[in-house]
């Protein structure tokens, strides 16, 4: 046996017996396994996967392995947690590859990288897109269920875009380039099936775009109010104190600050301490806006959140300063593809590689083609992308000042390999980044130090029908005891023949996204907290509690989980949002901003990721890893 096979098996093994995060065992991921998901043994498919107890059931389709951070992901990350990846990295075998730029990380920032690669070099160079999933997409990916002969698709993360509006430069630019449609058509109710208002996104109506569809808020003790806001929240049980709070944090226009330095005077503190001691609202209205900050971009709570985060989002007692970022700022209505941003994704890796699709290369084609992985990495390839790779290293040969080449290691089927490269973008998280560049310079480190993480669980769920939510008149739903927060179904996007239906007595997909609150705890603890419950239960678990709180809220309209649910995939990310703190954005103390200081990169490596952006969304992401490609590429 070779010394790199003996590697293998004994890490293999030690692996499987680690704990991680309080105790989360992750070895049952190592491998797939035959048994289909609990409750679903009668109904299983052939294509159907139920991977592990942990990551439970799949769906169908190219994504059905990679739910989020599955346990074999995590697996693998967690060579790099483990202070393995040194030893793996004196292993590696050299490909003898040579590129001019590696991008580490397949989302939208590392596609966005390649995309400039491709733009300025055409097919006179070759770029290598390294990542750790099963498939290309980061958190742009899509869960797919076949129920009752439809195929139905819910969001893993990624979720909602807008038409080009001529402010978001790159993307906006790759969005016309690659010949992304203008023009969209959604599914309505068939006459009198239905009145219900349903949003065109999952996502919207937690907040954003709340009132203008049927959304209800549910009470343990008084069930149900629908559509609260539309008459100032006096359907609700809440006492008149905290009615009157929330309106005000709501629609006040007041401002408190005109100096000119006021993006830094939100920075300067907590979204608690704005709504708290600077308009002088009740702790009700943090504990309420807690969930939407935490689901929607920052992942932990307001009380260690920056305010001028919470500004970005046009949070409430924000909204008098003219928040810019908001998605609906413009009056548009936030649009969803079938899988969510996995549908923008495909088109650009279809772009890039264009037998990545099957098929022809049309928006229909390329939404719903099956992908030819084996078309990802070919020597021929201007950009290829090579899959399941977790990167260990990535250092200079030599000093970084007199370097020629970056050598990139990665772990891959249980081999270690490394790649030569003129250039190489990291577009991955910062909480991994951060641990795999053996040559970093202190200020950077130092930097990556002030990046803090929160979880997010997504859930979606395949209905056979929702005649319940059409017997309740909502779409959408929050409530504030019990398992999550919100759901929500949408009007489907119309993409040809497996155009999803949109009718009380046929399938949909429910997602929920589910925030975890540690609020009261600093901004490591509430991470850590957060990120143990997340990863701390099996998949039986968590589906039991889905159940539960779906009978709770739905029994008295006629849901019957037995009978309603086809399907339910988890989609775990255990970082997916940088959690701003105060001075995050601007610096404080006289210190430059911790993302400003690892946006400058070093030598022939630099930082693109949608964390160094003002928040965290597609558009940010393609921003970030163009920019740092544009750097990298100055030393080719």
């Amino acid at each position: 046996m070779s010394s790199k096979k003996k590697l293998s098996s004994r890490l293999s093994t030690e692996i499987t017996r680690r704990d991680f995060l309080g105790g989360v065992l992750i070895g049952a991921g190592a491998a797939l396994l035959s048994a289909p998901a609990p409750l679903f043994a009668a109904k299983a498919r052939p294509k159907e996967v139920f991977s592990d107890p942990w990551t439970g059931y799949g769906g169908v389709g190219d994504y059905a392995r990679s739910n989020g951070n599955t346990a074999s992901v995590s697996q693998a990350a967690h060579l790099i947690r483990d202070g393995l990846a040194q030893v793996l990295t004196e292993t590696a075998e050299d490909t003898g590859e040579v590129f001019d730029m590696v991008v580490v990380g397949g989302g939208f920032a590392g596609h966005a990288a390649a995309f400039q690669f491709h733009k300025k070099y055409g097919a006179d160079g070759r770029c290598l897109i390294l990542d750790n999933h099963p498939i290309f997409g980061g958190e742009a990916k899509q869960n797919e269920f076949d129920v009752d002969g439809y195929r139905l698709y819910g969001p893993q993360g990624s979720n909602g875009f807008i038409l080009p509006t001529g402010r978001d430069g790159l993307s906006d630019e790759i969005w016309k380039t690659i010949g992304m449609p203008t023009e969209f058509e959604f599914a309505t109710p068939a006459f009198g099936s239905s009145k219900v208002d349903a949003p065109l996104d999952s996502f919207e109506t937690m907040y954003w775009s709340e009132r203008r569809f049927d959304t209800g808020y549910f009470f343990k003790d008084s069930g149900w109010a629908k559509n609260p806001w539309r008459d100032k929240l006096k359907n609700t049980p809440w006492t008149e104190n905290f009615r009157k709070d929330l309106i005000r944090a709501y629609e006040q226009r007041k401002k408190y600050y005109d100096g000119d330095d006021f993006d830094r005077w939100l920075d300067s503190m907590s979204y608690k301490t704005l709504l708290e001691k600077v308009m002088g609202l009740g702790p009700g209205v943090a504990e309420f806006v807690d969930p939407i900050l935490a689901i929607s971009s920052y992942g932990l709570c307001s009380d260690v959140i920056s305010a001028y985060a919470a500004y970005l989002l046009a949070m409430p007692g924000t909204t008098a300063y003219g928040s810019f970022d908001v998605l609906d700022q413009s009056g548009e209505v936030s649009l969803s593809f079938p899988g969510g941003n996995a549908g923008y994704l495909r088109h650009i890796v279809r772009h890039l590689i264009p037998d990545a699709i099957e098929g022809g290369s049309s928006s229909e084609e390329t939404l719903n083609n099956a992908v030819n992985f084996s078309a990802l990495d070919r020597p021929e390839n201007q950009v290829s992308e090579r899959l399941e790779a977790t990167v260990l290293d990535v250092s200079h040969e030599g000093s970084v000042d007199s370097a020629d080449y970056v050598r990139v290691t990665y772990y891959r089927d249980g081999e270690v390999h490394s790649v030569r490269t003129k250039c190489a973008v990291l577009s991955i998280g910062g909480w991994v980044a951060r641990n795999i560049v053996s040559d970093m310079p202190d200020d950077i480190a130092a930097a990556y130090a002030e990046f803090h993480h929160g979880p997010v669980l997504v859930v979606n769920v395949a209905l056979r029908n929702w005649k319940f939510l059409d017997r309740l008149g909502i779409s959408s739903a929050r409530w504030f005891e019990g398992f999550g927060t919100f759901c929500s179904i949408r009007r489907p996007m119309i993409t040809g023949n497996s155009q999803q239906p949109f009718d009380p007595a046929k399938p949909t997909v429910m997602t929920f996204y589910v925030p975890f609150d540690y609020a009261g705890h600093g901004i490591k603890e509430q991470g850590a907290l957060a990120r143990n419950e997340l990863l701390s239960k099996s998949y039986r678990q968590y589906e039991t509690e889905i159940r539960q709180q779906m009978t709770r809220m739905f029994g008295s309209a006629g849901f019957d989980d037995q009978r309603d649910i086809a399907g339910i995939i988890l989609n775990r990310w255990g970082h997916a949002f940088v959690a701003p703190q105060p001075g995050f954005y601007f610096g404080k103390d006289g210190q430059p901003a911790p993302k400003d200081v690892v946006r400058h990169g070093f030598g022939r490596i630099h930082f693109g990721h949608s964390e160094l952006g003002a928040r965290m969304n597609y558009r940010n992401a393609i921003s970030e890893g163009g920019r740092a490609a544009d750097q990298a590429m100055a030393m080719i």
